[in-house]
């Protein structure tokens, strides 16, 4: 039985299920207080379905899901929403509202759970908006007017907007320029370090896996397969593991973690 003080995340017996599709079959994950835990598996395994089901997005057919050891589902109003103010969510392509400016992006979860004079709000966006890299101009800015490195930053200061400590990334390096992407792992090593996140990422990225993530949780066969370090995932047995870790881009990620002074 995992530690409760250290459990950050429990999943257990997960079943996922879409008409005559069994998406999750007795899936069962435990996230730990301050790592960075990758999550891959091959298309239409339900990563995002998964993630999904952690935050109370989507109902599942069984199972068990606990964030700070609340259940996900069945909460009072009142339990639900404290919980909810422990996480930021950085979803696939940054999700901002393209009618509002950055900072005004960053203000819509202290809208939602707090009363604020516009003033406090303001100055919140503005140190939010330093935080994740990003210059102040950048504040009164619509999302159109940003680069996508851009974006992705203006979504992640939303995403802290209310100081969580658990931080959920779907894909956050997606669409970036390897110099980008790199800044951006950058950026989540130093937040983790910083803020003292628990952070549950989803990515296809091998050069992310290798240089920010503490464990790795492979989803196959319907379920979590193995939750590991890389270098203990590669001496599995298993056809896709042997094929994603292993093959050229896997070598090449890992040649390159070895040489970068980046890392954990």
């Amino acid at each position: 039985m995992p530690d409760r003080m250290k459990t950050v995340i429990e999943v257990k017996g997960l079943k996922n299920q879409f008409g005559d599709q069994v998406v999750h079959e007795d899936l069962d994950l435990t996230v730990k207080r301050g790592e960075i835990i990758g999550v891959v598996g091959g298309s239409g395994t339900g990563k995002t379905v998964l993630m999904r089901s952690i935050l109370g997005l989507q109902p599942f057919r069984d199972g068990e899901i606990t964030i700070f050891g609340k259940p996900v589902s069945g909460l009072a109003e009142r339990e639900e929403l404290e919980t909810r103010r422990q996480f930021g969510v950085l979803f696939q392509n940054g999700a901002l509202f393209s009618t509002l400016t950055v900072a005004e992006n960053i203000q819509v979860p202290l809208r939602e759970f707090f009363d604020m004079t516009p003033e406090l709000m303001n100055e919140i966006a503005a140190y939010k908006v330093g935080l994740v890299g990003l210059e102040a101009n950048a504040g009164p800015k619509f999302p159109s007017e940003l680069s996508g490195g851009m974006r992705k930053r203006a979504a992640l200061a939303r995403a802290l907007a209310l100081d969580p400590r658990l931080l959920f990334l779907d894909e956050p390096t997606a669409g970036l320029d390897p110099i980008g992407a790199t800044a951006f792992d950058q950026l989540i090593l130093d937040l983790k370090r910083t803020l003292g996140l628990t952070v549950f990422l989803i990515t296809h990225d091998l050069d992310t896996l290798h240089t920010i993530c503490d464990r790795v949780a492979v989803l196959a066969d319907k379920k979590v397969l193995a939750v590991d370090t890389i270098e203990n995932l590669i001496e599995i047995d298993h056809p896709w593991i042997q094929k994603y870790f292993s093959g050229p881009r896997g070598r090449a990620a890992l040649a390159a973690a070895t040489e970068s002074p980046q890392g954990r």
